[in-house]
């Protein structure tokens, strides 16, 4: 009898090992989210900020359009700001131990930031993308994490979409990831 007993807990610990590792747990709409991708584009909503613009300027006989263009001076991620993920690639793994890579685009600090993520549900069904940064630390000694809701997953990419406070506004920056 111990023997029955100790056999049943060994395949139902086993089977639960390989239910708990299924790529399931990174799957939106049957859409698989392991791969490697780049973030095509970047943009914010919500926030009130003065619009680019143009104006004039004559030195000597010289006149010259200057485009004056607004930059959003806010962090993401405790890391760098919006644009500067543009361009990023971002490797998600099965195991779900990936990596994003910042491009050196002018004043962003470019290099490869190591991650843990998932995909969860939320109360409402909802598919929510969590990640923590973990840069050569264990992952449970990070308290600290993004959660991000996840839009538009199809086969080719996907939206992630986070929100920003910017001077007492609360924005949203849009991710477009394309899989590479």
């Amino acid at each position: 009898m111990k023997k029955i007993f100790i056999a049943t807990f060994a395949f139902i610990a086993t089977a639960l090992s390989f239910t708990a590792c299924t790529s399931m747990s990174h799957t939106v709409d049957k859409v698989n989210l392991n791969g490697t991708y780049v973030v095509s584009n970047v943009h914010v909503e919500g926030v009130n900020v003065p619009p680019s613009s143009t104006h004039t300027e004559t030195v000597g006989n010289v006149s010259a359009t200057i485009l004056t263009q607004i930059k959003l001076n806010t962090t993401v991620f405790d890391d760098v700001t919006p644009n500067c993920f543009i361009g990023s690639q971002w490797v998600l793994p099965h195991n779900g131990y990936g990596t994003y890579t910042i491009q050196n685009n002018g004043d962003c600090y470019a290099g490869v930031r190591n991650i843990v993520w998932s995909v969860r549900s939320d109360a409402n069904g909802g598919k929510k993308f969590q990640m923590k940064i973990v840069n050569g630390q264990k992952a449970r000694k990070v308290s600290e994490g993004y959660i991000l809701d996840i839009y538009n997953a199809t086969p080719q990419g996907f939206t992630l979409v986070s929100p920003v406070t910017v001077d007492g506004q609360t924005g949203y920056v849009y991710y477009d990831f394309t899989r590479q």
